[in-house]
């Protein structure tokens, strides 16, 4: 059994493909869990410790000068931009600038998170143009999980998360990145625990592979 903690940026083609592949083609059991990189990281000061980490790349590499991942075993795997979800009946924004993007923000009932990186990223950005109070005046905010589910339920008119996140809740939505000048790129990456066993490794290095890239690029990722 290889235990796994993973952000939910790769939840999507992990669950979909690349798990169910290694399982079938070795015979071992992964056990992921699903997480925010902030959440997975409570749970690793509070002294769990999975075979497997996989979430922001500076968060992975800290891991390892802690002596909690093998330094030798972290890599980059994908990168990913934050996006916004919304029905195909929700009008989109006036155009894809800074201005007219807030000015969308500030017309919509906005849902995001509160521990993953899309949202910690959004609040700083609220905080800096005195927007934060403003929208959430009207926001759904997620203490963790998935936002767009937000907008298919009707709670919220658009959500705010990583585009691979928003990607991956069933329904018809419309997903984009968000102007550039508001934009934060992910970096995420795989590293195993200094006494990870062998199937574990070798899972990890699935997923520098091409067939691992080329499933993380059918959700909006891109390669490191």
């Amino acid at each position: 059994m290889i235990t796994l903690y993973s952000g939910l940026v790769v939840r999507q083609p992990l669950v979909e493909e690349l798990i169910p592949a290694f399982e079938a083609a070795t015979g071992e059991r992964i056990i992921p869990t699903f997480e925010p990189t902030t959440v997975l990281l409570e749970k690793i000061v509070a002294g769990e410790r999975p075979d497997l980490f996989l979430g922001v790349s500076a968060s992975a590499h800290d891991l390892a000068t802690q002596g909690v991942l093998d330094a030798a075993t972290v890599a980059d795997i994908a990168v990913s931009a934050v996006g916004y979800a919304r029905l195909e009946t929700t009008p989109a924004p006036a155009a894809d600038t800074e201005e007219a993007f807030l000015q969308y923000l500030r017309e919509s009932r906005v849902a995001y998170t509160l521990s993953g990186a899309s949202g910690i990223h959004f609040m700083n950005v609220l905080r800096e143009r005195d927007l934060l109070d403003v929208i959430d005046e009207r926001a759904v905010r997620f203490p963790a999980g998935l936002t767009a589910e937000a907008v298919i339920d009707g709670r919220a008119d658009i959500a705010i998360q990583q585009v691979s996140e928003l990607r991956s809740v069933p329904g018809a939505h419309v997903v984009a990145p968000i102007p550039h000048a508001l934009q934060s790129y992910g970096r995420f990456a795989i590293g195993a625990g200094v006494s990870a066993s062998a199937a574990a490794l070798a899972f990890a290095a699935t997923l520098t592979e091409a067939r691992a890239q080329a499933a993380f690029a059918s959700v909006g990722l891109t390669a490191p």
